[in-house]
């Protein structure tokens, strides 16, 4: 009677199948993402954006960057302002370019005691109310 290659082959890393072993999926731990709860589990951990992905929309039109300021930090730097160019001293009112400064958005925070006249993309409602009060005006566009 012969004997059976699983005694034959005791002992010997490959059971006489060489270096390569039957190949197969089963010789890599699975085909794909199985074995993620499993014996590939430290894989998952690390990397989980390789396995789950984002969700949602990605939007291709960059957003515009909002830079910002408030109006308290224009009151107390006018002068400055004007002497840098930024702003000019007409008949007792100021008037302040925020686009040249590269600024598009205009913020409440502080107190305005000087008459200025502002020109800004987008400003905020108590930004505006308190320039109003002070005596002078926001220009959108």
């Amino acid at each position: 009677m012969a004997r059976k290659k699983s005694r034959k082959m005791r002992g010997s890393n490959t059971y006489g199948h060489g270096i390569k072993g039957r190949r197969g999926a089963g010789r890599k731990g699975g085909r794909g993402y199985a074995g993620l709860g499993k014996h590939h589990k430290s894989f998952a951990i690390k990397h989980p954006e390789f396995l789950w992905g984002n969700r949602g929309f990605t939007s291709h039109h960059p957003k515009e960057e909002i830079n910002s300021i408030n109006v308290g930090v224009i009151n107390e730097n006018i002068e400055a302002l004007v002497e840098q160019g930024f702003a000019v001293l007409e008949n007792g009112i100021y008037e302040v370019d925020l686009e040249k400064m590269g600024i598009n958005k205009l913020l409440g925070k502080g107190k305005v005691t000087k008459k200025l006249r502002v020109k800004v993309k987008y400003v905020s409602s108590n930004a505006e109310r308190k320039i109003e009060e002070a005596g002078g005006e926001v220009i959108h566009e």
